[in-house]
């Protein structure tokens, strides 16, 4: 097990740390690129002697995402257990491992190993964000964290954008998968790099004497935060000429220390219900991601055919065109997540703009709804460019180091879930209509449910004086000034 003291090391200050957010993202690159996407798994009907290759890959990304609504959860209880290279070493391997042989079942013709390996490949693919951002979360936690965060998505983004482009342009279905197979073993050896670079940064660290996220001498300081009924009181306290008011109806803040101690595998499994690790703010946080990431990505994954049926349907190249549109969306989501990241880490207020996010993704389905679609396929685009910065490092604030892996895996199991179910549910209603637009109003409804959502954030984090912005520092600094107000009347 990983000693808790290793997750609170601070490495911000090394200057090694822009060389590992490039020797990581090359996992993210080949994770992206073998996707299962139809343009990387094309032919598949002549190997497999399919009678329907459309349903069988429908199957097969029902499948995927189905798996990893909770596969990606026991690679955050080994991050929170072993640590961020060992979880990052096991995610590339399994992206190996399973591309070696879903690459060895089309080779062979059989569809059995080939299922196999794309369910071990999908596990590795679904979880490699999660030890990636909270392995670097330690180089970046109050610098440059959410700009980064925009740059792994970028690198994903580009994945997707070089495997849509380029894999159709293959004869074979077997030389794409093998040239996909050379991309994850390039994943695997920048992981081992990843890997002896940060063991070199810890050495060089503790040489020169550590310092550790919330802890000082030895010991952790963590808040906890209790909700108390009785008369309302409200401290006016000065923090650098800035007013911060504290209800008492709400919070009372008290500082509480306990020695670090080792931790086991079972307490990782364990403690969600613990509302000091995982206080309301997570859940909400939690339930927004969830409605916004998923009317965004069911929308997207059928956006060419829709874009095709009812737009370009009359035109030659129709299909191609439909394609390019939806690559120019993941483009233009990736460009502009690094730049949201980077503004984000300069001016915060990540709960004003989880409700911009929600109200841009109601925008969106309108558009697509009443109008040319592109434009709506753009701004959902720029809402999940939104909602994945401000959720994504919000997370990394409202959590402590050693719990990041389930913290971030609980939310990519949620997100995975909803895209698994959505678009069945989607169907049923579909056929009790008899209607085409209901799948766009449910998608619209989980729009509205997340900006709901989002304004419940926002209200809850300004209830704590942006915690989501400051991280639980915030919390000790409220107690201290509680403290130090009761002293002086």
């Amino acid at each position: 097990m990983k000693n808790i003291n290793q997750f609170y090391l601070d490495k911000q200050n090394h200057k090694s740390k822009w060389h590992l957010v490039l020797t990581t993202s090359f996992g993210l690159i080949a994770s992206a690129y073998c996707l299962v996407l139809p343009q990387q798994l094309g032919n598949l009907g002549e190997i497999f002697n399919l009678d329907d290759e459309k349903e069988f890959l429908s199957l097969l990304t029902t499948l995927h995402y189905l798996l990893n609504s909770f596969l990606p959860y026991f690679s955050g209880v080994l991050r929170d257990s072993y640590g961020d290279t060992f979880a990052i070493l096991f995610q590339n391997s399994l992206c190996v491992i399973g591309q070696f042989i879903s690459t060895i079942g089309i080779h062979s013709g059989n569809m059995t190993t080939f299922i196999i390996g794309r369910l071990i490949l999908g596990w590795g693919i679904e979880s490699l964000l999660i030890v990636l951002t909270s392995f670097i979360c330690s180089y970046y936690k109050f610098t440059y964290l959410t700009f980064v965060l925009g740059m792994y998505q970028l690198v994903y983004m580009s994945g997707m954008v070089v495997c849509t482009l380029f894999a159709p342009n293959f004869d074979s279905v077997y030389a794409s998968n093998v040239i996909a197979l050379l991309f994850t073993i390039l994943g695997l050896i920048m992981a081992l790099v990843t890997r002896d670079i940060d063991t070199n940064v810890q050495s060089v660290i503790m040489q020169k004497g550590a310092n550790y996220f919330q802890i000082e001498e030895g010991i952790k300081k963590s808040s906890q935060l209790y909700q108390k009924q009785g008369p309302s009181e409200i401290f006016s306290l000065q923090d650098d000429g800035e007013e911060i008011k504290i209800e008492q109806d709400y919070i009372e803040a008290q500082q509480i220390e306990s020695e670090v101690l080792e931790q086991n595998f079972y307490e990782n499994f364990c403690g969600y219900g613990n509302r000091h690790e995982f206080p309301i703010l997570y859940w909400l946080l939690l339930f927004f991601y969830t409605f916004a990431s998923t009317s965004v990505l069911v929308l997207v994954g059928y956006a060419q055919e829709f874009l095709l049926n009812k737009w370009l349907i009359n035109l030659q190249n129709g299909e191609d065109l439909a394609r390019k549109l939806v690559t120019l969306m993941w483009l233009f989501s990736g460009f502009i997540t690094p730049l949201l990241g980077f503004v984000i880490d300069l001016f915060g207020q990540r709960s004003t703009l989880t409700i911009f996010s929600g109200l841009m993704a109601i925008w969106a389905h309108l558009l697509v709804l009443l109008q040319s679609p592109f434009e709506g396929l753009l701004l959902l685009g720029f809402s999940f460019a939104l909602s994945y910065t401000t959720v994504w490092s919000s997370v990394l604030y409202l959590t402590h180091p050693h719990k990041y892996g389930r913290s971030l895996a609980l939310f990519v199991c949620l997100q995975n879930f909803g895209i698994s179910v959505t678009p069945h549910i989607c169907s049923f209603f579909e056929m009790l209509t008899d209607s085409k637009i209901v799948t766009e109003s449910f998608l619209l409804l989980l729009a509205i449910m997340a900006t709901m959502a989002s304004l419940l954030v926002y209200k809850e984090d300004k209830k704590y004086v942006n915690l989501i912005d400051r991280g639980l520092h915030v919390e000790s600094e409220i107690s201290s000034k509680i403290k130090s107000s009761k002293i002086q009347s």
